[in-house]
């Protein structure tokens, strides 16, 4: 499959990263603060803002947000820096990470937030604890705890929901439905050498346009090929080709 184009302009991004074979990259209590201590300096010296995040033993989640067209760039300092550190403190060479991290382009504010709860109960779903108030590595209990580390979260939106409320909130799971977009983002086109996001899922389109004709028509004017739109609607790509067409 042909690696998916790196979109590298200013919004809002759910990042991933694993270690190399699912191997633990966070084990020891210092091992999360160095990564803390290096997203907070990243915070600073890209001017991103993190609005989620979670470490576990194996990868981490971060909902970020930048205002530059940097996330490359900010992305493979926090990685890098942070393989350098734990490969000379723990004496071993070769790589740490999977491959290059993964980032997933968010839609809208629903979207935002369905993310939000994602990574926040991410260490529950995984076992890790059985309380979600108990993680000590993510944003949710730099809410808690006010550490040092709070300023990590200084500009997220979490904070703009009390913490009694947040918490509660955070305790009912997603829906199937909702964990069924976690990993969808908005479409990514080539037009005239130069990549365009399309944030307008196809079923917007169905629901503007009374007319199913007219809605196939915006979706394929808007970057959505016929095929893409056959397997939303569960027809073949000759019906909805015939259908525009006509």
């Amino acid at each position: 499959m042909a690696r998916k184009p790196r979109i590298n302009e200013p919004g809002f991004y759910h990042i991933v990263n694993r270690g190399v074979n699912e191997s633990v990259v966070f084990e020891l209590k210092e091992d999360y603060h160095k990564f803390l201590e290096l997203m907070l300096k990243t915070t600073y010296d890209y001017k991103v803002k993190i609005h989620a995040f979670t470490i576990l033993p194996t990868h981490y989640h971060i909902l970020i947000e930048t205002t530059q067209p940097n996330l490359s760039e900010a992305m493979r300092f926090l990685n890098s820096a942070y393989a350098a550190w734990y490969n000379f403190k723990s004496g071993r060479v070769g790589h740490l990470w999977k491959g290059r991290f993964e980032s997933y382009m968010l839609f809208d504010e629903n979207h935002f937030w369905n993310i939000v709860k994602y990574i926040e109960r991410n260490a529950l779903a995984l076992g890790l604890v059985d309380d979600i108030t108990k993680w000590d590595y993510q944003s949710l209990a730099l809410r808690l705890k006010k550490t040092k580390f709070f300023e990590i979260i200084r500009d997220s939106k979490i904070l703009q929901k009390p913490l009694e409320e947040y918490i509660e909130w955070l305790k009912k799971p997603l829906e199937k439905h909702e964990l069924d977009e976690i990993y969808k983002e908005p479409k990514i086109v080539l037009v005239d050498g130069e990549y365009k996001v399309i944030r307008k899922k196809l079923s917007e389109f169905f629901d503007e346009y009374e007319d199913k004709k007219e809605a196939i028509k915006a979706a394929k004017a808007n970057g959505y090929k016929y095929s893409e739109i056959a397997r939303f609607l569960g027809v073949s790509n000759a019906y909805i080709s015939k259908l525009a067409k006509s």
